[in-house]
């Protein structure tokens, strides 16, 4: 079939009580969700808001966050979540490179002057009616997400809702959800991850779970450097299962989980797959698992990792709206990821083709940095590089050849306006006529 029912539409007729999001506070069931959704698709369609149109949003992991997604898919819009960590000085920018002609916001952010329609969210989320069985189209474009990819200028990965589901579905049939599970939202809804937490969880009939305060919740996703903070706590919720990956994972990190009674999953996933390509299932020996349903691996010739499947995106989004799919001549994407892979023991990863490094799940492109601090009058040039963190994994550290003295926290003050927090460089030290010098 080319379509599927909306999980609001499906579990509200088959099991309207059923809880679909839960807060500290609050629960809403699947019935009162699919009213909040209709009634938030027909308020867009008021304002405007038409099948294909890219509409950005500034998601939190709170509510309504996760019933604004499922309302744009329902008009057939394309929702667009921007990185909220990235400074709002970027957002006219951001929204430009998306072609959104709206912008769906929080209401305590401030935004800079844009020329979109802003519409915030206590405006924006609506009660209506159940509208009865609604289906999506597998084939409807459904989300733009600003992925780094293999260069220093990110680019626009596109998904179609059929990537979405095929991604939900590959992952349930080996780590299922049932109804009364709980998956807690812990990573952020801009990243493919956080997306495909939610298609798990609702096409399953199970529940979101918006706070950590909660107890009892069964399933989670994690970037090592949430586990070891996870791993400092007393007591630890005895979770159903627990997915890591988004950077590189420590063997002893992994060890230290399962004598936790942690029931750990290795993950291998890219925004270009819509999350998930490889998971470790049943723990014979570490490595990052087997591929899932509805994907296919394999290794080149120079050891680089190819990718294809039902879950590859429509491609990265090109200055006049069309896509760009780079894929070889047998239809496989090529990850610039190098590793290896046996049916028996599983897949191993060794590294990357090119300078990308990633610290505390997010992608780090030197070339980016190198730029801002070679705009600097004096410096002559900049190189950032990795070095290993115990908490992030690595973490950038520059050195400049420069012409003059800086103090490192004017560079880092100068970063921080430009960047997000987590591509600052830890570190700056000099090889030229000046120095660096800390405050």
């Amino acid at each position: 079939m080319n379509v599927f029912e909306c999980p609001f539409s499906l579990h509200s007729r088959k099991k309207p009580k059923e809880i679909a999001l839960i807060s500290k506070d609050q629960e809403w069931t699947y019935l009162e969700c699919e009213k909040l959704v209709e009634g938030t698709a027909s308020f867009l369609k008021e304002q405007g808001v038409k099948s294909g149109d890219p509409v950005a949003i500034l998601p939190t992991k709170e509510f309504p966050s996760p019933l604004l997604f499922f309302a744009l898919f329902r008009i057939g819009a394309i929702c667009c979540p921007i990185n909220t960590y990235h400074p709002l000085k970027t957002l006219p920018q951001n929204l430009d490179e998306f072609r959104a002609p709206f912008l769906i916001y929080p209401d305590d952010v401030k935004l800079p002057k844009i020329k979109q329609i802003s519409l915030p969210f206590s405006k924006v989320i609506c009660q209506g009616k159940r509208a009865g069985q609604t289906f999506l189209e597998k084939s409807g474009l459904a989300t733009y997400l600003f992925t780094s990819g293999t260069t220093a200028k990110p680019k626009i990965a596109c998904h179609t809702l059929g990537n979405h589901y095929y991604s939900a579905l590959g992952s349930n049939a080996y780590l299922p959800i049932e109804p009364g599970d709980r998956y807690h939202l812990s990573l952020p809804l801009y990243h493919i991850a956080g997306i495909a937490l939610l298609f798990r969880t609702f096409l399953a009939g199970g529940a979101v779970a918006l706070s950590d305060e909660l107890k009892c919740m069964t399933h989670l996703s994690l970037v090592p450097t949430q586990l070891r903070r996870l791993l400092e706590k007393e007591e630890i919720p005895p979770y159903k299962h627990v997915l890591l990956g988004g950077a590189h994972i420590p063997h002893t990190l992994y060890q230290k989980a399962r004598d936790r009674n942690i029931t750990i999953h290795p993950t291998y996933g890219m925004t270009e797959m819509s999350s998930q390509i490889a998971t470790l299932f049943a723990p014979t020996s570490f490595s990052l698992g087997h591929p899932l349903p509805y994907r296919e691996l394999k290794i080149g010739k120079d050891g680089e990792i190819l990718v294809r499947g039902k879950t590859l995106f429509k491609g990265y989004l090109r200055g006049d709206g069309t896509f760009d799919l780079p894929l070889n001549k047998e239809g496989y994407f090529q990850t610039r990821d190098l590793g290896t892979y046996s049916p028996k023991t599983g897949l191993q990863l060794w590294g990357r083709k090119d300078r990308l490094f990633i610290s505390g799940g997010e992608n780090i492109h030197p070339e980016e940095i190198e730029k801002l601090l070679g705009n600097i009058e004096g410096i002559i040039r900049a190189e950032v590089v990795p070095v290993p963190d115990e908490e992030f994994g690595f973490r950038g550290a520059a050195y400049i050849e420069s012409e003059k003295e800086y103090k490192e926290e004017e560079l880092k003050e100068y970063l921080s306006a430009l960047l997000p927090k987590f591509k600052i460089p830890i570190s700056f030290s000099t090889a030229g006529k000046g120095r660096t010098r800390k405050r």
